[in-house]
């Protein structure tokens, strides 16, 4: 943003062209097999179903599933720091800024420290913790903030909220490693990550539709009426914690996970099936919701 509003936008498409490039020689260090065998499409697809229908995927998976299904976010948020706060473009890609760094460090945190709890206490706390600051956001929007600067407080809230993101981010994808298939672990581990996705994309979707709920529209807020966006940010904070309810369909550690292989409800054909189709329907709707969200503004009432 300082380079679009200082110099030109030629020069931030120019710098964004070339920073891909010069990342071009460090391919050469990648190695790589070759000549390796690839099973038949028939064959790998055969893989995939056997691996879906095995309880030790689709239970846990179930639960990633639900649980960044109810991370719904409030989709009016940034338009509240703008209009009622009046924050510049600058300080946005601040909090921007600052998000993707506490991010890593979340990550950090969790491959030095975190890695030696097990997945559900992982869960359990960080679930508690964003509830925690979420509900800062109401105060944010209340104009309660201890006599800390708004643009300090708003950076709290949103940046230690992906320091969260980052520590749960690890188990979910070792999780995923350790239900890939041997020989089909490309197009196993797409499909997972695929659910995942999908499930941050349909929440996504239903954070758009939900501003239809109260008068969040920037014009209510400008006039200083903010009481639709204080019931929209308590609604969402309580959806977003609900997801521990479903903690319990996640195994306590690897070793659990791979006992779920040798379950009696293993190689359920109804569950593989129920998985894969709420899976592409998910990523159908989100498809959808973001179609309508270009060729007809304004369809679910926001503004």
């Amino acid at each position: 943003t300082v380079l679009y509003s200082k110099y030109s936008p030629g020069l931030v498409i120019a710098i964004m062209a070339a920073l891909p490039v010069a990342m071009l020689p460090l391919i050469y260090n990648l190695w790589e097999r070759k000549d390796a065998p690839v099973k038949p499409t028939r064959e790998q697809c055969g893989e995939i179903w056997t691996t879906v229908c095995s309880r030790a995927v689709w239970q846990p998976m179930g639960f990633v599933f639900l649980y960044n299904l109810l991370q719904i976010g409030n989709a009016a948020w940034r338009e509240f720091l703008k209009t009622v706060l009046g924050f510049t473009a600058n300080q946005l890609n601040t909090l921007l800024i600052v998000a993707y760094v506490l991010l890593y460090a979340g990550v950090m945190a969790y491959k030095y420290y975190f890695i030696k709890w097990t997945w559900r206490a992982v869960y359990i706390v960080t679930t508690m913790l964003n509830g925690v600051f979420s509900a800062l956001q109401v105060l944010l929007i209340q104009g309660i903030t201890f006599g800390i600067s708004p643009f300090l407080f708003a950076l709290g809230d949103d940046a230690f909220a992906d320091f969260i993101s980052g520590i749960q981010f690890l188990p979910t994808t070792i999780m995923m490693v350790h239900l890939c298939p041997t020989g089909s672990e490309g197009a196993s581990y797409a499909m997972f990550t695929t659910v995942n996705n999908s499930a941050l994309g349909l929440s996504s979707a239903i954070s758009t539709v939900m501003l239809g709920i109260w008068d969040v529209s920037k014009e209510t807020m400008a006039s200083g009426d903010v009481s639709g966006m204080t019931k929209l940010t308590v609604l969402t904070t309580a959806l977003q914690v609900s997801g521990v309810l479903f903690v319990g369909l996640l195994p306590k550690t690897k070793e659990d996970l791979v006992r779920l292989h040798s379950d009696g409800l293993s190689g359920s054909k109804i569950g593989g099936f129920i998985f894969l189709s709420i899976t592409l329907l998910s990523v159908l709707y989100a498809i959808v919701v973001g179609i309508l969200n270009i060729v007809k503004p304004g369809w679910a009432g926001e503004s």
